[in-house]
């Protein structure tokens, strides 16, 4: 008989995130992000969640959503508005790169965001016309992009959009790698941490910082059902609502999909992202395009 805390591990890694039934790697038909080049229209930024069975997160954690084609779809919500778009995919890492053992091509993870970033910051975003920024989580790739936001208060993000952020097993998976980390002025580990706002304890995945103008958020299926996208029963799915500093959801959308399971809603063709995609395509039918 299994030993109890290997018993919690199994289910643990049971409720892992991606939920992917086969790895498929593809690159995104959308332009890489090209930080020597020209400035595009909009950048799109995507982290990943933590790894599916059989897998061991965090090491084997790897960039899901842009091999998926979620990437793509959101992407193609853009372009269709006539805006250049260029993407870039992490994983849900603190450092900046490492090995999957899942997939062959190595993989970059938030330190390497944060160097993109700053890089943007000093480049592109202090020009005439700074492309958009757009953000794309999946579980607890929506943690780390709210820690981003956080911690980069300097930065304006038109978009940020969270499928079914989670907080599962962060401090577990994270807590000894950041501790390895250069210390900085924030530590990853508090993006799960609690915040009190307004009165009520929220927790930082939840917490839609100022610089943030819009934040669309899925969540998935509560109740089981046979019409279902996924399992019929959902193993894991995000019930709190996002939430300003103010305790107001001023710029906030929440979508809770009816038959979509915590992996089925990153699925391109899925309800959940035909509702993401719609209401970016109306957000950013007035952007306007920088000169070529």
């Amino acid at each position: 008989m299994r030993a109890p805390h290997l018993l919690a591990l199994s289910l643990l890694a049971l409720l892992a995130c991606s939920c992917a039934p086969r790895l498929t790697v593809r690159p995104a038909q959308t332009p890489a992000l090209d930080l020597a080049g020209p400035a595009p229209d909009v950048v799109l930024l995507s982290v990943s969640g933590r790894c599916g069975v059989p897998c061991e997160a965090p090491h084997d954690n790897w960039d899901y959503l842009t091999s998926r084609g979620t990437v793509d779809q959101v992407a193609q919500a853009l372009s269709a508005q006539g805006l250049r778009v260029q993407v870039a995919g992490y994983a849900s890492h603190p450092l900046a790169g490492h090995s999957s053992g899942l997939v062959p091509a190595p993989q970059r993870g938030f330190a390497a965001l944060q160097v993109d970033l700053d890089t943007l910051a000093a480049t592109w975003l202090g020009g005439p016309r700074p492309p958009r920024l757009v953000l794309l989580g999946h579980s607890q790739g929506s943690a780390w992009l709210h820690h981003l936001t956080r911690v980069n208060p300097q930065v304006t993000f038109d978009v940020q959009i969270d499928l079914d952020g989670i907080c599962l097993a962060w401090n577990t998976d994270f807590g000894r790698l950041v501790r390895d980390l250069a210390p900085g002025t924030v530590s990853p580990l508090e993006a799960c941490e609690t915040f009190r706002v307004v009165g009520q304890n929220v927790s930082g995945k939840d917490v839609v910082w100022p610089n943030v103008r819009v934040n669309l958020e899925v969540q998935s299926q509560r109740l089981p059902t046979l019409d279902a996208q996924g399992f019929p029963v959902n193993y894991l799915f995000e019930l709190a609502p996002n939430v300003r500093l103010d305790g107001t959801r001023s710029g906030i959308e929440r979508y809770v999909s009816p038959r979509e399971d915590h992996s089925a809603v990153t699925r391109p063709g899925s309800e959940a992202l035909g509702w993401v995609t719609a209401r970016l395509a109306a957000l950013a039918g007035d952007w306007s395009r920088a000169a070529p």
